[in-house]
């Protein structure tokens, strides 16, 4: 004979004191659980902030180029360009900030 199991969940009634309650629980778990993820994630951030995302060291320069400030690894090894969203638009539109930043990537691996 096969055992099967049967999972009943009993609702509470609409407009129930257990339902009331019921939901504000639901809605402090939410609020908890989002801030919850809301910290680990700025806890992640902050860890990572130096760390580049293509050798994993901790080896970032930033570099202010105008109104953009670029990172840029200086693992020897590395050398990666971090770009955070819209500062590519930014150097296209400034195009002697393209060039400083050329530059003063190239400045990094000079000897």
């Amino acid at each position: 004979m096969v055992d099967t199991r049967v999972s009943v969940k009993i609702q509470p009634k609409k407009g129930s004191e257990e339902a009331f309650f019921a939901e504000q629980d639901k809605k402090i778990l939410r609020e908890l659980r989002e801030k919850a993820a809301h910290e680990a994630t700025k806890k992640y951030c902050e860890e990572h902030k130096y760390h580049c995302f293509r050798c994993g060291t901790k080896s970032l320069a930033e570099i202010d180029e105008g109104n953009v400030k670029i990172d840029i690894c200086v693992n020897e090894n590395c050398g990666a360009i971090h770009l955070d969203p819209g500062e590519l638009k930014e150097i296209i539109k400034d195009q002697s900030a393209l060039t400083s930043a050329k530059n003063a990537f190239l400045a990094v691996f000079k000897k």
